[in-house]
């Protein structure tokens, strides 16, 4: 089954959707995308409820490793995993292997998730900008990719203005 990614660079938020059984192919696949992207401070949204994955810790661990190639400057971003509660293995693996990094927390819902990424980015210590209706679901320039198996395909992701008419 397909790994969605998309990108916005102007929230700085990575969205991750994955269904299916997920290979080793496709997790190494997201992983190098996201090091090549060079967002690793961006908060991000990994939807993994509707997937399952056979991973080994240590495939784990590679995958980490491939995520801290070129990140050893930033601070990893939030990361929030939505999960199925009976299958929470993945998400907790990666989270016990790259503790310290970052927060990472495991929600059931979207709305919850995003709900605590926008407390972290309007936290009281940052000030206002101006931009604290805009969501990054809202950028028109965000980028996308789709992954299935060993093929990768880049999708185009406009806003609605453009499918309205």
């Amino acid at each position: 089954m397909p790994v969605y990614m998309e990108i916005s660079r102007l929230h700085r938020t990575v969205t991750i959707v994955a269904r299916g059984a997920i290979s080793v192919d496709e997790v190494r696949a997201i992983a190098e995308r996201l090091a090549e992207a060079h967002v690793h401070a961006f908060a991000k949204i990994v939807e993994v409820a509707g997937a399952s994955t056979d991973l080994t810790a240590e495939q784990i661990g590679k995958v980490a490793e491939v995520l801290h190639r070129d990140a050893a400057k930033e601070k990893r971003g939030p990361v929030a995993f939505i999960v199925d509660p009976h299958r929470t293995a993945f998400p907790q693996a990666f989270a016990r292997l790259t503790r310290g990094e970052g927060p990472i927390r495991l929600f059931t819902s979207l709305r919850e998730a995003r709900f605590w990424l926008e407390e972290i980015e309007h936290a009281p210590a940052q000030p206002l900008t101006g931009r604290e209706k805009a969501t990054p679901w809202s950028d028109p320039k965000r980028e996308g990719v789709l992954i299935r198996g060993e093929r990768q395909r880049a999708v185009t992701v406009g806003s609605l203005a453009d499918y309205v008419g």
